[in-house]
This record gives structure tokens, sequence and C-alpha cells, in this order.
């Protein structure tokens, strides 16, 4: 009798843990390098709501930097392309503001909204859903920023480098380069992702990987 206790107990374990392992997948599908399994009702989200949906929290600062700018219809606005930064690359942005510590980063309450506003506009395209297959498609390419910057989009393989061979060894990925800022020192900036087509209500978004910065590009930041 406690043989059986004890392998039923074993495999109601067994299948916990794989509901468990799903749902951490389903969740997270955003993370692993493309997409998989992102559902109906997902595709149905506002921007807003998709990355304020995110079971684990990936997104709190973009969402929290939408709201102290009043920019939810801004990146809810019909037919864009948006770059969502995770979380790590706006502590950056945040580290920039306090040049004497670097271990205690700025609130973004703190940080002036007019800022804010300016380097959310750059991560949203207009009147254009980009896929990764279009942008593969059309090689490089010129569009405009929300805020006006010149946004220089291109598909391209990491695998294959000019001169070299020509046989294709990794994914096909997004990579954008911003050439300005105005009223700032010039600073190219290359935003690569981690994964590309996620769809909502109002837009293609694609996520940049940990290693970006909300920052795109300008330079330190001081109090003032």
């Amino acid at each position: 009798m406690k043989k059986n206790i004890s392998i039923r107990t074993i495999v109601l374990v067994i299948i916990a843990a794989a509901v468990a392992l799903a749902s951490c997948r389903k969740d997270n599908y955003y993370m692993d390098g493309g997409l998989s399994g992102q559902s109906e009702a997902e595709k149905n989200l506002s921007v807003y709501d998709f990355l304020a949906s995110r079971s684990n929290h990936m997104f709190d600062s973009l969402v929290k930097i939408i709201d102290l700018t009043n920019s939810k219809a801004l990146v809810n606005q019909a037919n864009i392309t948006f770059f969502a930064v995770p979380n790590k690359g706006i502590r950056r942005l945040q580290l920039n503001y306090v040049p004497d510590d670097k271990q205690a980063p700025k609130p973004l309450a703190e940080i002036p909204k007019d800022t804010l506003l300016l380097l959310l506009n750059r991560f949203i395209i207009p009147n254009a859903k980009i896929t990764l297959e279009q942008a593969v498609k059309d090689k490089k390419k010129f569009y405009r920023a929300g805020n006006g910057d010149s946004l220089y989009i291109y598909g391209t393989d990491g695998g294959i480098k000019p001169g070299g061979s020509t046989i294709q060894t990794s994914a096909f990925t997004i990579e954008f380069e911003h050439l300005k800022i105005p009223g700032t020192d010039t600073v190219k900036y290359v935003g690569k992702m981690q994964t590309h087509n996620l769809i909502t209500a109002n837009a293609v978004v694609h996520v940049l990987n940990e290693g970006s910065s909300f920052g795109a590009g300008l330079k330190q930041l001081y109090n003032r």
C-alpha cells in the first residue's frame, strides 16, 4: 500500500512539474530567441497591457516610464513597430544619472519627463509594422523614429561577415542604429534583439536583449 502511494505521489509530482514548466515557457516565450506559444488572447492586447501583464515583471521599469510620461496612448497607437527594453536596459540609464555612485540608480520619477519621453519615442516607428521577415527582405532601410530621429534598420545574420563565407551560420535577426539625438552629441547606438515578431493589437514588438540601454547612445547625464 505504501509503495502504491509513493508511486502515485511521484507521478503527481512529475505531472505538476511538467505543467509548471509548460506554463513558464509560455509566459517567457519572448526570452527564448523566438516566438513559441503566444496565445490569441495576448495578440489582442495593446502594447501597454501586454508589457504590464508579464508575470515575471521583465518590463516593469518600461511600464513605469510609460505611466510617468502619460504615454499609454503613444505606445497603443495603431500600426507601429515597438522595441521593448527590459528592466536591465533601463537600469543602465538610471545609473548614468548618478556619476558619483554607480551602485545607486536614480529613481525614474526623478529623471526629467521630457528626457524619458524623448527616449521612449526613439523605440517607436510610427506607421509601419516591421517584421523580421520584412527587415531581412529589405536588408537595409531608413525609418523615422517617433521623435524624428533617423533609425537605420537592417536584417542580418550574425554568422555572415563582409568578404567572408556566404554560408549562413546563425539565425537572422534585426539590428538598428540611432544616428543622432537632437540637442546632444551624436552617438551611434546599435540595438540588438533577443526576440522578434511578437504580435499585439496595435503593433509588432521586438524585445531588445538585456545588454541594451534605454539611454540609446546619450552620453552620461549628470544631475543639474
